[in-house]
């Protein structure tokens, strides 16, 4: 155990215990360091993007490139992970199905800025509010993820919120980069 959360000794990732309750389940799943990176990858796409591209462009690109990224990642993974790790064998399968699991993060980050940059092309939105929306909810998913990751710590509230706070000050960084270069 380490910060009231089981820890993994093998490569190979515990199954779902019928006991672990639904936080440590999200944090598990969601609040992994590809999550957070992938959410930084897409905030720093939309940063850089030209300011005549429209929303239709900008998701194909957010798209594309998470997509490539993950697939490097599962291939670098697999490669690290498959052979032998503390004398126990990982076979290609197991190590490709870990990779991809542990790569998830990377493809979730995504999820939010397409779908509002989506709404965006469809017209539900207007294109610079769908822009807008997905650099917010960039920092707002930074600053949960910092939030979520403290707190299933154990941490006390201050120590959730100022973790919260830093890990969405990234994703502001991020934005205000963009304002400064351009």
């Amino acid at each position: 155990m380490q910060f009231g959360i089981p820890t993994v000794k093998s490569a190979v990732p515990h199954s779902e215990s019928p006991t672990e309750g639904l936080w440590h389940r999200i944090r598990r799943q969601l609040v992994t360091a590809d999550m957070i990176y992938g959410t930084i990858l897409v905030s720093a796409i939309l940063v850089i993007a030209d300011e005549d591209e429209d929303d239709l462009s900008l998701l194909s690109v957010v798209a594309v490139t998470s997509i490539v990224f993950w697939i490097a990642h599962v291939f670098a993974a697999t490669v690290a992970q498959h052979g032998k790790r503390n004398g126990k064998t990982i076979p290609l399968p197991v190590a490709l199905r870990e990779a991809i699991t542990h790569s998830s993060g990377l493809l979730f980050a995504a999820v939010f800025p397409v779908v509002t940059l989506g709404l965006g092309v469809i017209g539900v939105l207007t294109e610079d509010a769908a822009y807008v929306v997905s650099l917010v909810g960039g920092v707002a998913i930074l600053f949960a993820l910092g939030a979520i990751a403290f707190a299933l710590r154990g941490s006390r509230w201050y120590f959730c919120l100022v973790a919260a706070l830093l890990t969405a000050l990234l994703g502001v960084v991020v934005i205000l980069m963009k304002a400064v270069l351009h």
